[in-house]
């Protein structure tokens, strides 16, 4: 009997902290569309809440899925596969589909109605599949997944932006409207307002929230009179992501979403960072426009609903 011929049977359990390594080599390895790809586990097992999943062969850790609730008042409680990863070695091994099929159950016995193979905000990674990783998308197909909306990165290169924004602040200024950075100490203020305005049904505002407790805030805001206009903030979840930004709607076309995210940028950029990810991109001439931002990635959503 050759090599070839011994079946390697495969155990699925759950992530401990020894896994931890194995997973973020794998995802290093099979994710070369993010250069963060190592770190990424990383942020999955520190976020509570989260599920998680392992595929060992032999001893080793050959994959690993990472999966989440999120109710809804009033509707279905939403689950979501918010990573998943198969080594090279074992590709073709039916490996992600039993790491996929675990998931689904573990979401399913604590209430999911619906799935979806993309991120959970406050803490999410991507908001689909990109395009380009065709293993997963075929993946999704075969377990009954359907392809629903498209979603849009954009990429700006800190090295050549132009972000001064002296010149608009000022104008801003004289409009009675002033830009600054936020506070932790304003933290209850900040939320209250995102909580009780347009954003209220998003999850927006916890991710604001996790900004507020960096030093300094990576978050800054557009007042009038002392009511906030408008917000902007980056490193949420991951460092080199710009997101998310609001302006009331009464408040748009003045600049200060512009501005707002002038400030941001110029923030990752006195940090270090060489490019800033967009996520999820609405307006894509708006970020074009002001900054000279460039579409870099496009996803594919997916979902599935219980019994389908």
């Amino acid at each position: 009997m050759s090599i070839t011929d011994i079946i390697i049977f495969v155990i699925l359990r759950a992530a401990t902290p020894g896994d931890l390594a194995p997973v973020q080599a794998i995802c290093a390895q099979v994710l070369d569309r993010d250069p963060e790809a190592a770190r990424l586990p990383a942020i999955m097992a520190a976020t509570p809440g989260r599920l998680s999943v392992v595929a060992e062969a032999a001893g080793d850790v050959t994959g690993a899925c990472y999966g989440s609730l999120r109710t809804r008042a009033g509707r279905p409680v939403l689950g979501y596969l918010d990573l998943l990863a198969v080594a090279q070695s074992a590709a073709g091994r039916g490996i992600g589909l039993a790491l996929l099929a675990e998931m689904e159950q573990l979401l399913t016995e604590r209430g999911a109605d619906e799935l979806i193979i993309g991120g959970h905000p406050p803490v999410y990674l991507w908001p689909g599949i990109d395009v380009r990783y065709t293993v997963m998308t075929c993946l999704a197909s075969r377990a009954g997944y359907t392809r629903y909306a498209d979603a849009t990165d954009m990429v700006v290169d800190l090295s050549t932006a132009d972000l001064r924004d002296a010149h608009e602040s000022a104008r801003l200024a004289a409009a009675g409207v002033v830009l600054r950075r936020a506070t932790r100490a304003e933290s209850a203020d900040l939320m209250s307002w995102l909580r009780a305005g347009p954003w209220r049904e998003s999850t927006w505002p916890d991710e604001v929230a996790r900004t507020l407790d960096r030093d300094p805030a990576a978050c800054h805001v557009a007042c009038r009179d002392g009511q906030y206009l408008g917000f902007a903030c980056h490193g949420s979840v991951r460092a080199g992501w710009f997101g998310p930004m609001g302006t009331l709607s009464a408040e748009r076309g003045r600049g200060i979403g512009a501005a707002l995210l002038r400030r941001c940028l110029a923030d990752m950029r006195a940090a270090g960072e060489q490019t800033a990810m967009i996520g999820w991109v609405g307006p894509v001439r708006f970020y074009a426009r002001a900054v000279g931002a460039r579409i870099d990635r496009v996803y594919w959503l997916y979902r599935k609903r219980r019994g389908e």
